[in-house]
């Protein structure tokens, strides 16, 4: 397996089979680096997000004390799940952030680019093509807020929130940088 952050991180939450194959029989546990039989691959070259490394993480052999259960046994599949729900929120908001810098861009290029003796920014068909950008955002920030509310307050519908944040917004993110 691999995962971001892979021989950079000092502490890693792995999730292991500790009883039956229900999520029931699924345990949290904390491997420190340096571990005896925790070993990494080689750093993967990847296109885009290079900010953090991803490596394979390898386990062979790896002994860990009993005090480094997270909680109790068999709750590790719950606690998946809520960091799952955090991360939808995480790439939603990175989507966003992505697309309101590809609308701010957009905007300053409208200014200074012209055609046919005027600025772009002049032209009705670019100021609804800003405003279809405008409107994606506000929308996309609208559910992220909600599903961030949602996941804070432990509200029942906090998974199905977080997920449509997910969708919504990088959805938008692709729409808004392709707008042209």
């Amino acid at each position: 397996m691999f995962i971001s952050g892979g021989g950079a991180t000092d502490l890693y939450f792995v999730m292991c089979r500790t009883g039956d194959k229900s999520p029931k029989g699924i345990s949290c546990i904390v491997v420190e680096k340096g571990t005896n039989g925790l070993h990494f691959g080689k750093k993967e070259n990847k296109v885009g997000w290079n900010s953090q490394p991803t490596r394979a993480v390898i386990m062979e052999d790896c002994h860990v004390p009993v005090d480094n259960l997270i909680g109790k046994e068999g709750e590790g599949f719950n606690y998946a799940m809520q960091g799952l729900n955090g991360g939808r929120i995480n790439i939603a908001s990175t989507s966003l952030g992505a697309a309101q810098a590809s609308f701010e861009l957009a905007k300053e290029h409208l200014k200074v680019r012209k055609q046919f003796g005027k600025r772009l920014a002049d032209f009705q068909y670019q100021q609804f093509k800003l405003a279809e950008m405008a409107t994606a955002l506000v929308a996309s920030r609208l559910m992220i807020r909600n599903a961030a509310r949602a996941l804070q307050e432990d509200r029942p519908d906090k998974v199905a929130m977080c997920s449509m944040a997910k969708l919504f917004a990088t959805e938008q993110c692709s729409k808004v940088t392709a707008l042209r």
